[in-house]
């Protein structure tokens, strides 16, 4: 913990923000651009695949950079790595060369970056907040990130109408230099657990991290649940868009209310869990997040294509419910996992989750077109529901936070 924490803690994060408010708004835009131009949910899978497979599959290394390397220094490098790939995508689309194949490729460049990243950021707050303040720092950092996802939408549906494609791209090498400039400002400590001069063998650490993950029971249990998760609902975050322009017929600003009240929905709940601190036992908080996902995306397979407010109603309860689960995870992991570890306990556990999803996607991307999308829906809130069930019926999950 170092001095004045809750100042570096907000000046890191504030820079943050403004990096997650340009990646969104270039994010969304480019998924737009796709929707219109190919109007196929193959393509819109693939590009949500493509935005996760390079990170899952690199996340299961790149924990150990964070237990070896100053924390700081890795997030400096890969947020700038980051921005020169937003860079060369806004000049090729300038240049009128802005083709599926290239922005497949941007979104997977960007995810290799988004791998040694987030261990790290994961990794800050135990090392300059007190272990009691965890689940407030949780979710006020979810909720500093859900400001930018809430103002994302309706920025990048208005720059999409009126500004060329290539400046709204660049937009996100900006963001990238607010978070490096965040984290300078912060001044925060060498945020390394590692011994100095100790050399980074990258498969004993590995290895090392992983037997940690296994050791700990109730871990490995929560990291098979959600992966599960992922393969059941991941492929509802690729086809909403799809969901709002076709299945409601409501358009990109249709898309875009939706894509804002998910947010709003996530903002409020980080609020109150940055105020409330969730339930004592962060077990019971996180199953019942799950569980009330899972009955309303149930509801909204069910809605017929004239009820686009109750889709809009639900899809805000939705959001609210994602910080119970998402920030006392983490605070969970934060809170239990001995610091020369969690960078690798922390890759490891998003790399299992990550590479789950391919299987729900692929599968969508083959049959979305031919069973309807409300079918989706429904098949992750059965799935969610039946993952909030088996948390309950594991001992080693319900006891984790007594």
């Amino acid at each position: 913990m170092i001095p004045h924490w809750k100042r570096s803690f907000v000046t890191l994060w504030v820079g943050q923000a403004a990096s997650i408010l340009t990646s969104m708004i270039s994010q969304y835009v480019l998924i737009w651009y796709l929707t219109y131009h190919t109007g196929s949910a193959a393509v819109l899978s693939v590009a949500t695949l493509a935005a996760m497979l390079p990170q899952g599959i690199l996340s299961l290394f790149t924990g150990a950079f964070a237990d070896r390397f100053d924390r700081a220094y890795v997030m400096m490098v890969s947020d700038g790595a980051i921005g020169l790939v937003s860079l060369g995508l806004a000049l090729s689309a300038a240049r009128g060369g802005l083709s599926t194949g290239l922005i497949l490729t941007a979104l997977a460049l960007r995810s290799v970056g988004a791998a040694f990243h987030t261990p790290c950021i994961q990794a800050v707050t135990p090392l300059i907040a007190p272990p009691d303040a965890l689940g407030r720092c949780a979710g006020w950092s979810q909720g500093i990130q859900t400001v930018s996802m809430l103002l994302s939408p309706a920025l990048a549906a208005v720059l999409y109408e009126h500004v060329p494609l290539h400046w709204v791209i660049a937009l996100d090498t900006l963001g990238a230099a607010f978070a490096i400039l965040g984290v300078l400002a912060a001044r925060l400590p060498a945020l390394r657990t590692g011994q100095t001069g100790q050399r980074l063998r990258l498969w004993a650490d590995t290895v090392e991290g992983f037997r940690v993950l296994r050791s700990k029971r109730w871990l490995w249990e929560l990291c098979l649940i959600c992966a599960l998760f992922s393969v059941v609902f991941m492929p509802i975050s690729a086809l909403y868009p799809l969901m709002s322009i076709d299945y409601f017929s409501v358009g990109t600003g249709g898309a875009a209310l939706v894509e804002t009240v998910w947010s709003a929905g996530m903002l409020a709940g980080s609020i109150i869990l940055g105020i409330w601190g969730g339930t004592k036992n962060k077990i019971i908080t996180m199953i019942g997040s799950v569980l009330f996902l899972g009955a309303t995306l149930v509801l909204t397979a069910l809605l017929p294509p004239a009820a686009f407010t109750a889709f809009v109603v639900l899809t805000v309860l939705m959001g609210l419910s994602a910080p119970f689960f998402n920030s006392m995870f983490m605070a969970l992991i934060q809170e239990k996992v001995e610091a020369e570890y969690l960078g690798r306990v922390l890759g490891l556990s998003g790399a299992i989750m990550t590479l789950a999803s391919p299987l729900g996607l692929a599968a969508s991307a083959l049959f979305a077109g031919k069973t309807g999308l409300p079918i989706w829906f429904l098949i992750a809130g059965i799935g969610t529901l039946a993952c909030g069930v088996l948390a309950l019926a594991l001992p080693s999950v319900r006891r984790a936070d007594r």
